[in-house]
């Protein structure tokens, strides 16, 4: 067995996109040595997904027929082997606008040219630390954070937006001192909430595992929420099954989405963090709906809420 073949295969190159209209849009790749398949994932920058990653297959383009019209998306493509997955390789696709009925569709635009590095050039009071390529980051001020409604814009004293491919850990610090919000711009409610500072190095850092604003206020920061704590798994010795009302799961790192507990088939790997009603539980795995089909995944990757069973 050659050694490409016994680890994770090598990220594809060459992303782009081609044939972009208001919708669609062909996506292609330079396959990598030793991958079997090839996971894509679709959203909105400083959005939600449209498309999770999900296995398309052992193929070097797709053509996706559900982008937003006039909206700027960030693609991202990975290659996937029985060792594991590549790192996620990125593309910007901005739609053309709906064309006018009867009218001759408007030439395609060229695709934005991916930048790559927006973390590195942030203003000096500002650090980014633990990314991995595909996130993007951008200091805003008070117009840029919003909800003037729960934020008093005079009590902002620095603030940076942070979209793309944004994982578990992701450290952002402030030289000044001050007390830190975060507005989440992905899942609901879109509204800001404290988040637990810690000082570093004379600066006031925090970390985050989702696309937002992390805000810093004036004042000094305060108790934060009480952290969810991951569910345990129990000994894979025990085979009950419970029927579950009114538990939710949030996955906090990319999980296996298996067709059943503890070992059947991967369906995908999905980096969703939103909270998902589970229905059963069995082996230390819940059952939820993801992508119009159930599935299972495990409880060592999930914060809990309600009534989850022992």
């Amino acid at each position: 067995m050659s050694p490409q073949a016994q680890n994770p295969p090598d990220q594809p190159t060459n992303f782009q996109a081609s044939d972009i209209t208001h919708n669609s849009a062909t996506l292609s790749w330079t396959k990598s040595p030793g991958a079997t398949s090839y996971e894509l994932g679709i959203r909105i920058q400083n959005g939600a997904f449209i498309l999770d990653l999900t296995n398309v297959g052992d193929v070097d383009s797709y053509t996706f027929t559900s982008f937003r019209p006039n909206t700027n998306h960030i693609a991202g493509v990975r290659a996937v082997n029985s060792h594991g997955a590549s790192g996620l390789e990125p593309v910007f696709v901005l739609t053309l606008p709906v064309p006018e009925p009867d009218d001759e569709p408007p030439p395609a635009r060229p695709t934005p040219i991916p930048i790559r590095d927006t973390l590195n050039h942030l203003p000096p009071g500002i650090q980014v630390n633990n990314w991995h390529d595909g996130a993007q980051g951008q200091q805003v001020d008070h117009v840029g954070v919003g909800r003037a409604d729960a934020i008093n814009p005079q009590a902002i004293l620095d603030a940076v937006n942070i979209w793309g491919y944004v994982t578990p850990d992701v450290e952002v610090c402030f030289e000044q001192p001050g007390r830190l919000l975060f507005v989440d711009s992905v899942y609901p409610p879109i509204a800001p909430y404290p988040l637990p500072a810690y000082q570093r190095d004379g600066m006031t850092c925090t970390t985050i595992d989702t696309a937002g604003t992390v805000v810093l206020m004036r004042g000094q920061s305060g108790a934060p929420p009480a952290p969810f704590q991951p569910q345990s798994q129990p000994k894979r010795s025990q085979t009950y099954s419970q029927t579950l009302s009114g538990c939710e799961v949030r996955p906090w790192a990319d999980v296996k989405f298996r067709k059943s507990p503890p070992g059947g088939e991967v369906i995908s790997v999905t980096s969703v963090r939103k909270w998902l009603p589970a229905s059963e539980k069995r082996y230390g795995y819940f059952k939820v709906r993801l992508w119009g089909r159930e599935g299972w995944i495990s409880g060592e990757y999930v914060y809990i809420r309600g009534d989850c069973g022992a």
